[in-house]
C-alpha cells in the first residue's frame, strides 16, 4: 500500500510544469495554455479596459513553432522551463 501512495504522488508530481513568466517561476497542471491564462498569471486580477493591451511572447515551448509571439485567443503547449514574457501597455 505504501508503494502505491508514493506513485500517485509521484504522478501528480509528473503532471506540474514549471514555467516562468516576467522572471518568475510558476507551476501549472496544463500542458496546453491560452493567452488569457498567461495574461492572469502575469497579472493577476487585472482589470477589464479596453485601453488596456497584452502582449505576449514565448520561448522554449514543446509546441512548434518553439518561440514566437501568441495573440489574443491563441494558445501555446508548454513544457518544464517555457519561457513567457507578457507586457501590458495602455492604448493611447
Amino acid at each position: 500500500m505504501a508503494n502505491d501512495n508514493q506513485n500517485q504522488g509521484e504522478d501528480r508530481k509528473e503532471k506540474d510544469i514549471q514555467i516562468i513568466v516576467n522572471g518568475t517561476e510558476h507551476t501549472v497542471e496544463k500542458k496546453v495554455l491560452t493567452f488569457d491564462e498567461l495574461t492572469q498569471i502575469a497579472f493577476p486580477g487585472h482589470p477589464t479596459d479596453p485601453n488596456i493591451v497584452f502582449s505576449v511572447t514565448f520561448d522554449k515551448a514543446a509546441s512548434t513553432p518553439h518561440h514566437g509571439s501568441l495573440v489574443q485567443g491563441g494558445s501555446v503547449t508548454v513544457k518544464n522551463g517555457t519561457i513567457f514574457d507578457v507586457t501590458q501597455t495602455n492604448r493611447s
